[in-house]
């Protein structure tokens, strides 16, 4: 038998704590002679009194023994609580009874194990092992003898456990008893759970843009309940999104009644007779829902939340307490981006395997991404080798305007005149308003002057002399930090999705040339080139609120050259890129999703050229037009680098409009020129449609919000050439090209998938070419390549909470405990509980839409055309059946975060994966309606339980052990509650304050 850490041995002398074994000793003794004296009172009834109490005390045993066992092994915040059920039914036909177990975990060099305890009477118990389901029926007893069998629940199987006996001085067997523990927390609180503040008292989930999808959106009271967004009336088969029926308005309305674990049915309007199947359960199917799945009467507690034992987990810091998201906010800077970054490097060493070809700090850039969303201001927290995603400006497209103004006389120089102007576009990528804010962009430009012949001076426009020149440059830059910036624009607002073309820098040159004249004295025009060498291409850097927020490390602004220059002709020309977009040469592009978020880190690749002015879209989402998206805007095959469709980057999105169009080829047209691009013309930019969606709330209110960390993905990805012949992920783009081609003209290359940038699967390598549109997958199918043990970014809830994030007080949002007020054992609950966790329609993406038509509408949206439309958790003939199958199917579990990677029977994940849903390629959703259902269910979900009701059986006998006579017996039910007491101040339990208190009980 194992014994594990010296605990009570079953089936021995003693089954419970030493000291209810002189309790009850003691009291028998007392009985018996207390019998005796007793006068006028026939012997045969003293007896039955005495023997009626001695079974009473045994049945009293049962329930110090579970208090002994509470006692030791929930004294703590890392047990679980899981269960399993008998392999053969003890009636046909009947549902089986759950049996629970406490899991400790024990974390060691080679990994983690359990050891179990169950909770109801065995006569041994399970191995140390993994975490699994233990077997029971080893621990009930092998003969018949040895076991009792008893009805405890009426619409489940009877209940088998072991006899433990009760002995007295001389070893005969004087009481014995057994016990069950039913998990109260498997069910959804009727007390919290529900809410009716939806349209005519109906239930309604949180609404966008409250960030935290499974919480009630009130700061936290007794009649805020945190969880009141559990679907309640989800329990009732009957209903639905569209008919909530009437169960769960009722127990919303007769809160008042719940006193007791058996009180949901009259709370819920249920009135008897209450008619039963022949399997127990009620005939009437609300009733049954309710009396099956809704508890009253659970305590409310707080928990130190611990890292777990799980095998994601380093063993060192298995057991250890979580970091606190909201106290690392208010920390910020680089010291919470240090703690932070250094406990995922502790926890999870495997994590950084995710970083592909990122070539700063990968873990440091999450963590600073992480303080970011939430914190107030919208300024990036920096350091060295990191920079987060706030609130502030990208750009979008960068425009270098070439006057050349022809020759001219500067006292007794001949020189030829030129006039640079830089404009850049800024996008708000970011669902919060911008205001009053101040930029400047830094002037790197190496385009240098190169004569057909030899008459002109060929010095680089950037030479720090040349700009210090006044003789020769004049300009409004200013120097710093070793880079020259154009002059400070201030009073910046921009509103969520919003993009804005802005002048930053005029600088004018004169460089001194010699005139060549013809035989007839008449000045002869020469050609002359703007030429800027691939290698010394210049990058740009922007510079917001004093912030160095954004930079691009090259852009080539001519390859070949800015040809056609004439010294007797003044003429316009122009440079424009996209960075994010498309890298690398003409004809060799490396093509991007138009991210520019990931442009900092691409640091192999230069943005190339864009043609203008036709190529550009001012003030609205880019549109490459000209040869690219207007020969094939909406075939499967389409060139996907003709525009920017958050649509199809991985995290999902919606594409902004784009307004109207001004088509034309005078390059002399500036991008800021508001009589030939109206902002009138462009429609009101939605904050539904940002890509990036940041909170600035101060706080996190769940972990889970995690999932809108910005991730820069660098992998490459899987191509198909547009005749549709498959590419090789594994490749060099360049090389892929140049192979497919067979000639000097190679085929563009486009994602294999229609609707989406590929994935990271187990083929792609790390690139420093590609990246983009990724946010943290938390609760929608990870990566591929990602999705196995240490690098799941699932797994960063395993090592952060948000302490009580509901509470005004500081104190307590950033403290080291978090409280549990309706959290379902999602080790234990029904599938009718767990459903109720999921079930609701998406409400975190208002813009949620489907694909009408894939022919793109080139008017206005320049993408599909689509119309808005609702989904819910994903089903099966219930709501959330899919997610309640596949929980329950996967069942134990050591952290709530393995939930995001559960799959159903037939494979598939449930959380966020539009593959469950009718046509799934037409669903255009963002990131956090991908991750809502998951995050409904994590917040709403525990491993472990304090509030139980404990069945026991008592029975005084006599005779021998083997055919042993029964002279009484006595059964009760408690209600109790493990409480903690209260804590320490780091959080941990105090065990001298832990105490088992009863509730409520009664004879059953």
């Amino acid at each position: 038998m194992n014994n594990p850490e010296g605990r009570t041995s079953r089936g021995g002398a003693n089954g419970f704590a030493l000291g209810a074994v002189l309790v009850v000793v003691g009291a028998l003794l007392i009985l018996a002679v207390g019998a005796l004296l007793v006068t006028g009172i026939e012997r045969g009834t003293a007896r039955s009194f005495v023997d009626r109490q001695r079974a009473e005390l045994a049945a009293r045993a049962a329930l110090e023994e579970v208090r002994g066992v509470l006692g030791k092994e929930a004294a703590n915040d890392d047990f679980l609580v899981l269960q399993s059920a008998l392999a053969a039914p003890v009636t046909a036909g009947r549902e089986p009874a759950p049996y629970l177990f406490i899991a400790r975990g024990k974390a060691a060099a080679s990994g983690h194990s359990f050891r179990y305890v169950p909770l109801f009477s065995s006569s041994s118990s399970p191995a140390d092992g993994p975490l699994a389901a233990p077997e029971v029926e080893p621990l009930t007893g092998a003969a018949e003898v040895e076991r009792v069998d008893f009805q405890a629940l009426p619409y489940q199987d009877k209940v088998r456990a072991a006899w433990l006996p009760v002995r007295d001085a001389k070893g005969g067997t004087v009481a014995r008893y057994a016990y069950w523990v039913e998990d109260l927390q498997g069910r959804v609180d009727a007390k919290t759970a529900g809410n009716t503040k939806g349209a005519g008292g109906s239930h309604a989930r949180v609404k966008h843009p409250f960030p935290a999808a499974g919480l009630n959106d009130q700061p936290v009271s007794q009649n805020e309940p945190p969880l009141d967004q559990i679907a309640l009336y989800a329990v009732d088969p009957a209903a639905t999104d569209a008919d909530q029926k009437s169960l769960g308005k009722a127990v919303v309305r007769n809160r008042e009644l719940l006193v007791s674990p058996d009180s949901v049915l009259a709370a819920g309007g249920i009135q008897p007779p209450l008619a039963r199947d022949a399997a127990g359960r009620l005939t009437d199917p609300a009733a049954r829902a309710a009396e099956e799945n809704l508890v009253a009467g659970v305590r409310v507690y707080q928990e130190q939340p611990l890292v777990p034992f799980s095998e994601e987990i380093d063993p060192a810091v298995a057991g250890k307490p979580k970091l606190n998201l909201n106290k690392l906010v208010a920390t910020g800077g680089s010291a919470a981006v240090d703690e932070m970054a250094d406990f995922i490097r502790k926890a999870l060493p495997d994590f950084e395997g995710r970083r592909g070809g990122f070539p700063d700090d990968y873990l440091k850039t999450l963590a600073a991404g992480a303080i970011d969303y939430a914190d107030k201001d919208g300024s990036a927290t920096m350091g060295n080798g990191y920079r987060g995603v706030d609130s502030y400006p990208w750009l979008s497209e960068i425009v270098l305007h070439i006057d050349f103004l022809g020759t001219t006389k500067v006292g007794s120089r001949d020189v030829l005149a030129w006039r640079f102007r830089l404009f850049a576009e800024l996008w708000n990528m970011s669902n919060q308003p911008i205001t009053n804010g101040r930029a400047r962009l830094s002037y790197e430009v190496n385009l240098e002057p190169t004569p057909i012949g030899s008459s002109a001076d060929s010095q680089p426009f950037d030479d720090r002399n040349l700009l210090l020149d006044p003789s020769r440059c004049q300009h409004n830059l200013t120097e710093i930090g070793g880079k020259f910036y154009g002059p400070e624009i201030t009073n910046i607002s921009l509103l969520p999705d919003e993009y804005r073309f802005y002048e930053f820098a005029t600088v004018n040159y004169t460089f001194d040339y010699t005139p060549k004249y013809n035989s007839k004295g008449v000045q002869t025009g020469e050609e002359i080139d703007l030429e800027e060498e691939e290698l010394e291409a210049r990058g740009i850097t922007l510079r917001w609120n004093d912030q160095a927020v954004h930079r691009i490390e090259a852009i080539v602004r001519d390859a070949y050259g800015v040809s056609n220059f004439m010294t007797n002709q003044p003429r316009t020309a122009a440079k424009a890129a996209i960075p994010g977009h498309s890298y690398g040469p003409y004809g060799f592009e490396i093509n991007n999703m138009g991210d520019p978020r990931i442009s900092p880190y691409l640091r192999t690749g230069r943005v190339s050229e864009n043609a203008y002015p036709e190529n550009i879209s001012p003030n609205r989402r880019n549109i490459r037009r000209k040869s690219i998206y207007d020969l094939d805007p909406s075939n499967e095959k389409r060139r996907h680098y003709g525009r920017v469709l958050p649509s199809e980057w991985p995290d999902g999105g919606h594409d902004s409009a784009t307004g109207r169009f001004l088509v034309t080829t005078n390059n002399s047209i500036v991008p800021t020129d508001v009589v030939s691009w109206p902002p009138a013309s462009i429609p009101a930019p939605l904050a539904a449609n940002a890509p990036q969606r940041i909170s600035n709330l101060g706080r996190y209110y769940s972990a889970t919000e995690l999932g809108r960390v910005y991730d820069p993905v660098l992998w490459q990805p899987a191509y198909t050439d547009i005749s549709g012949s498959p590419g090789s992920g594994a490749a060099d783009t360049v090389t892929l090209l140049r192979l497919n081609a067979g000639t000097s003209a190679p085929k563009p290359m486009m994602p294999a998938s229609r609707n989406a940038w590929p994935e990271v699967t187990m083929a792609s390598v790390s690139s420093t070419d590609y990246g983009g549109g990724n946010t943290l997958r938390i609760g929608r199918p990870e990566h591929g390549r990602f999705n196995r043990p240490g690098e799941r970014a699932a797994q960063l809830l395993d090592l952060f909470h948000t302490g009580i994030p509901g509470s005004e007080d500081a104190a307590k949002r950033e403290g080291n405990v978090i409280e549990i007020n309706g959290n379902v054992n999602v080790n234990t609950a029904g599938g009718d509980a767990l459903r109720a966790m999921a079930a609701g329609m998406l409400e975190q993406d208002p813009e949620l839409c489907r694909v009408t038509s894939w022919t793109h509408d080139t008017t206005g949206p320049f993408g599909p055309r689509t119309s808005k439309t609702q989904l819910g958790a994903p089903a099966i003939a219930k709501l959330a059946d899919q997610v309640s199958e596949a929980i329950v199917l996967r069942r134990p579990y050591a952290s709530p975060s393995e939930l995001a990677a559960v799959l159903n029977k037939d494979g598939k994940a449930v959380f966020g994966n539009k593959d469950l849903y009718p046509d799934p390629d037409r669903i255009k959703w963002t990131d956090a309606a991908a991750e809502e259902v998951f995050a409904r269910v994590y917040d709403a979900s525990t491993v472990r339980s304090r509030n139980f009701r404990i069945w026991v059986v008592g029975q005084a006998v006599a005779g021998s052990t083997a055919n042993p006579e029964v002279l009484a017996e006595y059964r009760r039910a408690y209600t109790v509650f493990a409480d903690p007491g209260e804590r320490l101040a780091d959080g941990t339990i105090d065990p001298t304050k832990a105490q088992l208190r009863i509730i409520h009980e009664n004879d059953f």
